[in-house]
C-alpha cells in the first residue's frame, strides 16, 4: 500500500494545479489522492476470485487477506480526510476524530453484545433472521449513518460500523444479506450508478494536458499496485506467475473506488474534472483485472502447480477403505470379483435436491458387502450455481462452514453411514451452470474416476407423459447444451446420463421393491458393452434384482438364455456376449432375449411386464456424431435408441444413457 500511496501523493501535485481551488488544503488533497490510488475493491475482488476459481487457492487466500487489511487501513485514512475537510481548524478536526473513535467503540462494545442477545432471543441463529431482527438491523444502519454524519465523517462509515457488529455464527450475516440484497441490487445500486454517471462529465477531458494526466494516473495506479504487490509476493516465496496474479488482482478498484471518489466529490475535495480522471482510472483498472489474470495465471499452470504441490506433500486423493474379508467366499463374491476385478471409482453430481433419492438407490446397489475385497470409491460433488448475488459469494468465501452445514451433503453422509459405505467422499463447489460439466470432468480426472454419473432432471419435462415430445416443445437450450457437454467434454472415463423419473422415490405404504434392470445390447457397440458391465455391477450386489438384456440379432428367438456364475466370471468387455449367455437350461436372474431389430417400441413390448417408476433402463449412446436437422438435435445428443425409448417406449421407468471412455477418446 505504501508505494501506490506515495505515487498518489506525487501525482496529486499536478492534479492540484489542474483543480486550482485554494479553498481545499493541499494536505487533505494529497492524503485523499494517496488513499484513492492505493485502495482495493474487496467485494469485487472476492467476486473475481470466485469466478476464476481462485478463492480457495494460495493466490486467493493471500489476495483476500491483503485486500482486507488494505481496505481497513484505507477507510481509516479516508475517515481522517473527511474529518479534516469538515473541520475549521486543528482542534475541531481532533474533536471530530476522537468523537468518531468513541462512537465506534460504543457501537462495537455496547451495541454489539446487545444485538447478539437479540439474535439469541429471537432464535435467529437457528431459524434465520426474524422480522424483529431485520427491523432492528435496518434501524441500526440508518441511526449509525445519521450519527456519523452529524459527527462530521461521512454517513457511509456508520453503515460500515453497523455491518461490523453482525455476528457470523451459523451464517447469520449471509442470511441477512439474502434478505436485503434484492432490494439493494434492484433499486439502490442502479440509482447509485446513475448518480455517479450524472456526475461524470466526459466532455471535461477536452485537452491534451488532461488526457496526459489520465494516462499518467492510470500508469501510476497500475505501476504502484502491481509492482509493489508483485515484489512483496515474490519475496514471500511465491512463483513469478503467482506473484503477478496477486499484483493484478490487488490492482482492482471496482465499486469501492467509485464510492470513495463520490465521497471526495461530495465533500468538495475533487472538482468535476479531477473526478472524471479518477473515474476513468477506476474503470480501466477494474476491467483489465480478469483478462490479465487469466493470461498471467492460466488454468493449465494452476493445475501444474497443484499437481507439483500434491507430489511434494505426498497427498493421496483416493479414500481407501479397509474392509473385513471373510475367507469363505460364496458364488456371489465370485460374481462381484469377476465383474469388478480392479479398483473402481465413481463420481456423481448433486446439483438438485430432486435427484437425491434416486442417486441414493443407485449407490445402495453399488454397495460392496462384507464378503467383497474389491475396493470402490464413491465421490459425490455437490455443485452450487455461482450467481451474481453477494450472498452466494459470501457462502463461497466461507466455504468450510457452508460445506459443513449443507443439508443435502449431510443427508448423503448419514445415508452412506447407515448402509455401511465407508468410502464415500463428499465435496461442495461453486461454479456457473454452464461450467457444471467442466467442473465434473476436472474433478473426475483429479480422482482418476472410472465412471461419472450425471443426473438430468427438468421440472417441466418430468411431469409430461411423453418425455421426448416435451423435449422438443421446450424452448430452453440449456438442457440440450448440458447433454451435449456431458458426452463431449468428458473424454477420460465412462459417462452416464441419468434421466430420473422417480427411480428411488418410495411413497407411504409401498413395500420394498427390487428394480428390474433392462439393458439394450447391439453387436460392436462399445457403449453397449459399457452399459452391460455397469448393469452387471449393479446386479451382482443384489441377487434379487432381475437383469434382462435385450439383444439385437439376425436370429431372433423366443427362448431365453441365462447367465451362470461361471459365465459371468469369464465375461469381460472384449469378449463376445455369447460367452455370457451360453445356456437356456439354468435359471438365474440374468436373462437374455434376442430381437430382430431394436427400437423404442419393440424394446419395451418384448418385456414380460410393463416397466414402472422403480425400474431402470440402461442404454448405450452409440452416436455417430453426424450432422442432423434442427428437430433431431435431441436424438443426436441422446443417441437414436435412447431418444426412441423416451419417445415410444417406457413412460415411467428411469433411463441411464452410457457413453464409454473409448468412444470419447476416438472423438
Amino acid at each position: 500500500m505504501a508505494l501506490p500511496f506515495g505515487l498518489g501523493g506525487a501525482v496529486s501535485v499536478g492534479l492540484y494545479k489542474i483543480q486550482n481551488d485554494p479553498s481545499i488544503p493541499f494536505g487533505s488533497f494529497l492524503l485523499f489522492l494517496g488513499v484513492a490510488m492505493s485502495i482495493t475493491a474487496f467485494p469485487v475482488l472476492a467476486r473475481i476470485l470466485a469466478e476464476l476459481k481462485l478463492l480457495r487457492t494460495k493466490v486467493g487466500a493471500i489476495t483476500m487477506a491483503s485486500g482486507l487489511i488494505n481496505d481497513c487501513t484505507a477507510w481509516v485514512l479516508l475517515a481522517l480526510v473527511v474529518a479534516l475537510l469538515n473541520s475549521s481548524g486543528g482542534i475541531v478536526a481532533l474533536y471530530v476524530f476522537l468523537t468518531a473513535t468513541a462512537f465506534t467503540l460504543f457501537v462495537i462494545f455496547v451495541i454489539g453484545p446487545l444485538y447478539r442477545r437479540l439474535c439469541i432471543h429471537t432464535n435467529s441463529f437457528e431459524d434465520g433472521p426474524s422480522p424483529l431482527l431485520m427491523t432492528v438491523t435496518l434501524m441500526l444502519v440508518l441511526l449509525c449513518a445519521f450519527v456519523t454524519n452529524i459527527i462530521g465523517v461521512h454517513s457511509i462509515f456508520g453503515g460500515f460500523l453497523a455491518g461490523v457488529i453482525i455476528p457470523h455464527e451459523h451464517d447469520l450475516s449471509i442470511k441477512i444479506t439474502e434478505k436485503l440484497e434484492d432490494m439493494i441490487n434492484i433499486i439502490f445500486l442502479p440509482l447509485y450508478f446513475t448518480l455517479s454517471g450524472l456526475k461524470t462529465q466526459i466532455g471535461l477531458l477536452d485537452s491534451g494536458l488532461v488526457w496526459g494526466y489520465v494516462i499518467l494516473v492510470i500508469f501510476l495506479a497500475c505501476f504502484g499496485k502491481i509492482v509493489g504487490c508483485t515484489v512483496a509476493a515474490k519475496l514471500s516465496g511465491m512463483t513469478t506467475r503467482e506473484s503477478f496474479a496477486v499484483g493484478f488482482l490487488m490492482n482492482c478498484k471496482g465499486l469501492v473506488e467509485l464510492i470513495v471518489l463520490n465521497l471526495g466529490h461530495d465533500a468538495g475535495v475533487l472538482n468535476d474534472q479531477v473526478f472524471v480522471i479518477l473515474v476513468v482510472m477506476a474503470l480501466v483498472t477494474t476491467f483489465m483485472t480478469t483478462p490479465v489474470v487469466l493470461f498471467v495465471y492460466p488454468e493449465w499452470y494452476q493445475k501444474q502447480t497443484a499437481a507439483l504441490e500434491e507430489d511434494i506433500s505426498s497427498t493421496n486423493n483416493r479414500i481407501k477403505s479397509t474392509e473385513v474379508v471373510d475367507t469363505k467366499l460364496d458364488d456371489k463374491t465370485e460374481i462381484i470379483e469377476a465383474v469388478d476385478s480392479k479398483h473402481y471409482c465413481i463420481v456423481t453430481m448433486l446439483n438438485r435436491i430432486e435427484s437425491v433419492s434416486s442417486l441414493m438407490t443407485l449407490i445402495q446397489l453399488l454397495k460392496r458387502d462384507k464378503f467383497s475385497s474389491t475396493p470402490i470409491d464413491i465421490h459425490t460433488l455437490r455443485l452450487m450455481e455461482l450467481t451474481q448475488r453477494t450472498s452466494v459469494v459470501m457462502k463461497y468465501k466461507d466455504f468450510r462452514e457452508t460445506e459443513k452445514q449443507d443439508p443435502v451433503l449431510n443427508v448423503f453422509r448419514t445415508f452412506a453411514n447407515l448402509i455401511g459405505i465407508n468410502s464415500l467422499k463428499t465435496q461442495l463447489d461453486y461454479c456457473s451452470s454452464t461450467n457444471y460439466i467442466k467442473t465434473m470432468s476436472d474433478y473426475g480426472s483429479k480422482v482418476d474416476a472410472d465412471f461419472i454419473l450425471l443426473p438430468w432432471i427438468n421440472r417441466y419435462l418430468i411431469n409430461n407423459v411423453n418425455y421426448a415430445s416435451a423435449l422438443l416443445d421446450n424452448t430452453s437450450t440449456s438442457d440440450l447444451d448440458f447433454v451435449n457437454q456431458a458426452f463431449s467434454h468428458i473424454p477420460h472415463c465412462t459417462v452416464g446420463l441419468f434421466i430420473d423419473r422417480g427411480f428411488g422415490q418410495i411413497q407411504d405404504g409401498d413395500v420394498e421393491l427390487n428394480p428390474h434392470i433392462v439393458v439394450a445390447y447391439r453387436e460392436g457397440s462399445e457403449d453397449d458393452k459399457a452399459a452391460l458391465l455397469f448393469a452387471l455391477r449393479l446386479q451382482a450386489n443384489s441377487r434379487d434384482i432381475r437383469l434382462t438384456v435385450i439383444r439385437e440379432g439376425s436370429k431372433p428367438s423366443s427362448s431365453l438364455l441365462y447367465a451362470t456364475n461361471v459365465s459371468i466370471q469369464q465375461y469381460s468387455e472384449d469378449q463376445d456376449i455369447n460367452t455370457l449367455f451360453a445356456t437356456s437350461d439354468a435359471k438365474s436372474h440374468v436373462v437374455c432375449q434376442t430381437l430382430n431389430e431394436l427400437s423404442g417400441s419393440t424394446f419395451t413390448k418384448s418385456l414380460e411386464r410393463p416397466l414402472d417408476e422403480h425400474d431402470l433402463v440402461i442404454l448405450g449412446r452409440q452416436c455417430n456424431d453426424q450432422t442432423v436437422r434442427e428437430e433431431e438435435e435431441y436424438e443426436s445428443a441422446l443417441g437414436k435408441i435412447g431418444f426412441e425409448v423416451l419417445k415410444n417406449g417406457t413412460k415411467k421407468a428411469s433411463i441411464l444413457i452410457i457413453q464409454s471412455a473409448s468412444f470419447s477418446k476416438i472423438k
